[in-house]
């Protein structure tokens, strides 16, 4: 993460599945700072609305109507061998969101990563 004089606005968040994914998508000049979005979401949202994984995407999937295709991103998940978009994951006691790693993936899975 840079340091710097200027500051951003944080990306909008559109909330998507379940388990309360957020999909991202960055626009030039913009880059994602996961300290200052995690700062954002928790100073703007309840905890039961914060997005517990991130998925940053290169455009949002949209139908012919332009709606987002929610049934398909839940039906994805959330597995980083699976997708090839960088996904995220809340850590409260970090203060951030951290790359969901494989590691990370399977400690959740087993119940040794609460988010």
């Amino acid at each position: 993460m840079e340091g710097g004089g200027g500051t951003q606005p944080p990306p909008r968040i559109g909330h998507e599945g379940r388990a309360g994914m957020a999909a991202l998508v960055l626009r030039p000049p913009h880059s994602l700072d996961l300290m200052q979005l995690y700062t954002h979401v928790s100073e703007n949202l309840p905890p039961y609305a914060r997005p517990r994984f991130l998925r940053l995407q290169e455009s949002l999937a949209t139908t012919e109507t332009f709606k987002q295709q929610k049934v398909r991103m839940a039906e994805e998940g959330f597995d980083p061998s699976t997708l090839s978009d960088p996904l995220y994951i809340l850590d409260q006691a970090a203060g951030a969101y951290l790359p969901l790693t494989p590691a990370r993936y399977r400690a959740l899975l087993a119940g040794d990563l609460r988010i």
